[in-house]
């Protein structure tokens, strides 16, 4: 459960940074399936059940940790084929028939568990750095946010020192620095990957264009509070806005339409709804992307699911702002919940929680067309606690940890189905490591009314108002 700590600092001050990842889903290539090729009992036919066999595999990932961003690629080592019965000890693994988030084997065929098993241990090449081109204006302060577009194209950086960077994928280069009046806390690209909104410690959320530089217009605003995380989504006529804050609320705002979200400040007016239910600051929103064949199925289309501090993952209507089902809500009461990931196919989401070595599993369902959370269980031990998780579209899960040095430092490492894949780590010294959770800053101090006004004394507004009182 959520407990205020002592000794708050208001806001995001002195935040320890925190490890963040993106996915960027390679170019998968077709190869000859046939004589001579793949590994035993092939037939020469191409089935959904021979993909790994059939597909080069590549793998990009990127990572934040403090200032610093790195990417790298790696392969699926070609001509290495893992087996479906290679056990020597002639028992069933329960692991080599379910997937490890989620019971995968409960709605899929045997051709499907046995690719996933596959999937799961492809053997990697070795780690080829890709050098990142950046342009005058490095980050010198903490990266904050580390977002990709959904066509894998762009993807942006920005943070404490109120800058917002645009990366091309294709040539890795900082295409646009964006200067901002505030300190940046969230960002997101729209659903058609044409803009990019940004979010800041005072509310406000500014549009900026992928293929202008016109300056950021301001798209809306919450009421003086931070907004801790920011997604966009499809659905209604436009399309939604989705803003957590502090105050523990989400405000679902309309989508601008594309040629409107640069031509006036406030483009974004309509307020579709608020969601109301959660007792602590907001921690994660995401989109739940589904198969049209399910979404058939649902009686509510635009669906999505935050996460808090107060431990709690909900799942809502976007178009009324009313839980799916307020019953299904699930508490893990054993810590806050730092980041959420989603499966492309829509089943299942993985969840985690902060210093927790184990991912929560939530299964994704429908009981007489009203979208539910189901809690599964908890996935294997991963060898460090996940701050950030993604799902790649072959739904293996992807995650960054921190592991402290010898010498006192803290690394950022990357993680493949809880385990770690060498050749991506930043480092950062005890200093640069140090600071408080983002939990511990976004937690409002509880003073007594004394307490309070002995603080407004201090204030820059009150002093200036006392000393031209005294001047009269």
């Amino acid at each position: 459960a959520h407990v205020a700590p002592t000794g708050v600092v208001d806001g995001a001050h002195d935040a320890a940074p925190r490890a963040m990842m993106c996915v960027f889903e390679g170019e998968r290539r077709r190869r000859d399936v046939g004589d001579g090729g793949g590994g035993g009992g092939n037939d020469g036919s191409e089935s959904e059940s021979d993909e790994s066999e059939s597909e080069a595999y590549e793998l990009r990932v990127g990572m934040a940790y403090g200032t610093r961003v790195v990417v790298a690629e790696w392969r699926g080592m070609d001509g290495v084929r893992v087996d479906d019965d290679d056990d020597d000890d002639g028992e069933d693994d329960a692991m080599d028939s379910d997937d490890e988030y989620g019971g995968y084997s409960s709605s899929s065929s045997e051709d499907d568990i046995k690719r996933m098993k596959r999937r799961r241990e492809r053997p990697l090449t070795p780690a080829k750095m890709i050098e990142l081109k950046d342009d005058a204006t490095p980050h010198t302060g903490i990266i904050r946010v580390f977002k990709v577009s959904d066509d894998g194209k762009w993807f942006i950086t920005a943070g404490d020192d109120k800058m917002v960077k645009l990366w091309s994928t294709d040539s890795w280069t900082c295409a646009r620095t964006v200067s901002m009046p505030k300190k940046v806390s969230a960002a997101a690209f729209t659903h058609d990957s044409k803009h990019y909104f940004c979010a800041d410690k005072f509310g406000e959320v500014h549009s900026c264009a992928v293929d202008d530089r016109a300056d950021p217009v301001l798209v809306l605003g919450h009421c003086s509070t931070i907004i801790t995380d920011l997604e966009c989504m499809a659905g209604g006529k436009t399309g939604y806005v989705l803003t957590g804050d502090r105050e523990n609320k989400i405000r679902v705002s309309v989508m601008p339409k594309p040629e409107d979200r640069m031509r006036f400040p406030g483009s974004a007016p309509e307020i579709q709804s608020f969601c109301y239910a959660h007792t602590a600051h907001v921690s994660c929103v995401r989109k739940v992307v589904q198969k049209p064949k399910v979404l058939e199925e649902w009686t509510t289309k635009d669906t999505f699911i935050s996460a808090s501090a107060d431990s709690y993952l909900r799942m809502w209507d976007a178009a009324s702002g009313k839980e799916t089902d307020p019953g299904a809500a699930i508490a893990f009461n054993n810590g806050t919940i730092v980041d959420v990931a989603t499966r492309y196919e829509g089943s299942h989401v993985a969840v985690a929680l902060e210093g927790r070595d184990t991912l929560g599993v939530v299964h994704l369902t429908q009981f007489r067309g009203v979208p539910k959370l189901f809690l599964v269980g908890w996935g294997p031990k991963w060898q460090h606690a996940p701050q950030s998780i993604k799902f790649d579209r072959q739904m293996l899960l992807f995650g960054v940890g921190l592991k402290t040095n010898d010498d006192g430092s803290t690394s950022a490492v990357l993680m493949r189905e809880g385990k770690v894949l060498d050749g991506l780590e930043i480092t950062l010294s005890a200093d640069e490591a140090a600071g408080k959770s983002l939990t511990t800053c976004f937690t409002k101090k509880i003073m007594s009314e004394d307490q309070r006004n002995s603080r407004k004394k201090d204030r820059r507004d009150v002093k200036l108002k006392r000393k031209a009182e005294e001047q009269l």
